[in-house]
């Protein structure tokens, strides 16, 4: 198993051994990584937002070995937007999805990259807002793909909401319904909440896990409603990532933060939280991590599961690992600068 961070100063390649988890190499080194992918084909897909030169995306067709250089996505002529970064890189079935500041979907042909206008040009566009590290545009963090269905394609936009097309991204609408946007006049819009991440069970393609700027939620019908399943004590709620557990769709672990004000583990214990029951109850399962003041947030790219073996980095460089599902956790590097993404890759 390999496992693959990304951060702001290069691509960390960790791989696992006889004797243990051990750092095989560092790409990219220096840049700051913004997005990884591992397509169907076992080609890697990174993307590197410069703060001077603007985003790059790379491909290696041997797991690192050396890349090449692709053209980015290109907003067209007629468009108000230019690329500002990439946040997301996903594949499905032969095709692979961008997802970028500002917010747009991006789906590659053989002639390049193709803007899905659809979405771009929703009519509700005007009552998107700026997401995050102070931008002041939207941004497309999360594609979702449905396995049983594969016109089917959801997205993440921050500060927009959940949007759903049934037509491969000809058409979209809102998939908001029961989300909660506290921090607008009106926290029951059709528009304008804050998923920070979202994943698809692979057992049941109708269970969906959201972390969202306003609790946890979940959803039973594919996403046409979602149930606030916080943690009643109201420590796991607020945070931007989590995993679930692939056996088990009532199983789920989330990294919870303070607030969305004051980002920072709650009484500064760094802890993961799990629930065995969809949502009823939250506990943590922090066995081996620091037990004295911690400043550390997990984004929401940087938590990452695969079988017993969950691995998470933090805004502060730490990167730490379980590979007995949270029974124990043990640190890889608390030497790193900040961590962006997190995947676990099989051999």
């Amino acid at each position: 198993m390999k496992l693959i961070a990304g951060t702001d100063k290069g691509l960390l390649i960790y791989t696992k051994g006889h004797e243990g988890w051990a750092l095989k190499d560092v790409v990219f080194i220096g840049m700051p990584i913004g997005a990884f992918h591992q397509d169907s084909s076992g080609n890697w897909w990174v993307a590197i937002n410069h703060k001077h030169w603007g985003p790059k995306l790379y491909c290696s067709p041997n797991q690192g070995e050396n890349f090449e250089e692709i053209e980015v996505p290109r907003f067209g002529k007629e468009s108000p937007y230019s690329l500002k970064s990439i946040w997301t890189i996903a594949s499905f079935q032969d095709s692979l999805f961008v997802g970028t500041e500002p917010a747009a979907l991006f789906v590659r042909r053989e002639g390049g990259f193709e803007e899905m206008e659809g979405l771009s040009k929703h009519p509700s566009r005007s009552a998107w807002q700026g997401g995050g590290k102070g931008s002041n545009s939207p941004f497309l963090h999360s594609v979702v793909f449905n396995p049983e269905d594969e016109h089917e394609l959801m997205v993440g936009i921050s500060c927009a909401g959940v949007f759903r097309s049934m037509d491969a991204g000809e058409n979209w609408a809102p998939a908001n319904q029961g989300l909660k946007a506290f921090f607008l006049p009106n926290s029951e819009t059709e528009v304008g909440h804050d998923p920070h991440s979202i994943i698809r069970h692979p057992l049941n393609s109708n269970v969906l896990w959201q972390q969202n700027h306003c609790g946890i939620y979940r959803s039973v019908d594919g996403g046409a409603h979602w149930q606030d399943v916080s943690d009643p004590d109201q420590i796991a709620f607020y945070g931007f990532d989590l995993v679930i557990d692939e056996t088990d769709i009532d199983t789920a672990w989330v990294i919870p933060a303070q607030s969305d004000d004051l980002r920072y583990p709650h009484h500064n214990k760094l802890e993961v939280y799990q629930t065995t029951n969809g949502g009823q109850s939250w506990y943590s399962r922090s066995n081996g991590l620091p037990k004295d003041i911690s400043f550390d947030l997990v984004l929401r790219s940087a938590f990452d599961k695969r079988g017993n073996v969950m691995a998470f980095g933090t805004n502060n460089g730490n990167l730490y690992l379980s590979d007995n599902l949270a029974e124990n956790w043990i640190a890889l590097s608390q030497n790193l600068s900040a961590v962006r993404t997190v995947n676990l890759l099989e051999d």
